[in-house]
């Protein structure tokens, strides 16, 4: 696999994984032009930049991502991380104020994910949680509000839900150790469980009550079931499987939300 693609994370499932959520707030808005293409495109490299500014400050690093750092070289993945971040705010920009500042938001967030001194990354629940606002909640109501959609409570609902459940993924993918110590009764491992387990019935309420309120009870219950899927993939052995078939999960169940308002 080239090194650019592995550290913008764009293998499978997760180039796809970025694309959906790039995209899917559109679905729910009332047009589909020109303006609408730009501010995806914009979310999508946003988001990716996010990926290469993490490889090159050592953000969840492994071997191979260590080796692809040194075979492009440190100075060109921060560069091109940099040249990845103007060109998504310019596409912003051209399109309209709201998508300029949604997708700086998403920058903003990246840039303290990863660097010194604020590098929330390190920083406990914060880290999981500007992921999810910067990979699924702005990027969704940037392309909703490109698409010309109004304040409406019901995909507010929905659009938070959303990126509580991503949230509640990111932390669970995130505890280390954590079938081990759960049976041996870790209390901070418990403790993490919980937060999680909390997260993710919040985050199915508020889709489904979302989708009912726009769509009523038989799509609300196709949303949550769709939603539900990767609690499937939390029991699995190893930690790369979790995140793997978690991530394929994800993806399903975005292509279901983006689905719905097409559909019903």
């Amino acid at each position: 696999m080239p090194a650019l693609t592995y550290l913008h994370r764009l293998d499978h499932p997760f180039g796809v994984h970025y694309a959906c959520a790039a995209s899917w707030g559109a679905c729910y808005a009332t047009r589909f032009d020109l303006a609408v293409v730009l501010a995806v495109l914009a979310n999508f490299v946003a988001i990716i930049s996010g990926n290469l500014l993490d490889a090159h400050a050592g953000v969840r690093a492994t071997d191979e991502r260590r080796q692809a750092v040194q075979e492009i070289g440190a100075r060109r993945v921060l560069a091109l991380a940099v040249v990845e971040m103007v060109f998504a705010l310019a596409l912003a920009v051209a399109v309209s104020w709201r998508v300029a500042i949604g997708v700086g938001l998403v920058l903003v967030l990246h840039l303290a994910h990863s660097l010194e001194p604020i590098r929330l990354e390190r920083r406990g629940y914060a880290g999981p949680v500007a992921l999810a606002i910067a990979t699924g909640l702005l990027p969704s109501v940037t392309a909703y509000a490109a698409a010309g959609g109004r304040a409406d409570p019901a995909v507010w609902l929905l659009f938070s839900g959303a990126a509580a459940l991503a949230t509640g993924q990111a932390l669970w993918w995130a505890v280390p150790g954590r079938t081990e110590d759960i049976h041996t009764g870790s209390r901070a491992v418990l403790h993490a469980v919980d937060e999680t387990t909390q997260l993710t019935v919040g985050g199915l309420l508020l889709v489904g009550g979302g989708l009912w309120f726009r769509f009523g009870p038989l799509w609300a219950a196709v949303g949550v079931v769709a939603c539900s899927a990767f609690l499937l993939a939390r029991d699995l052995p190893a930690a790369g499987q979790r995140l793997r078939y978690g991530m394929s999960t994800a993806v399903a169940s975005t292509i279901v939300l983006a689905s719905i308002p097409l559909l019903a």
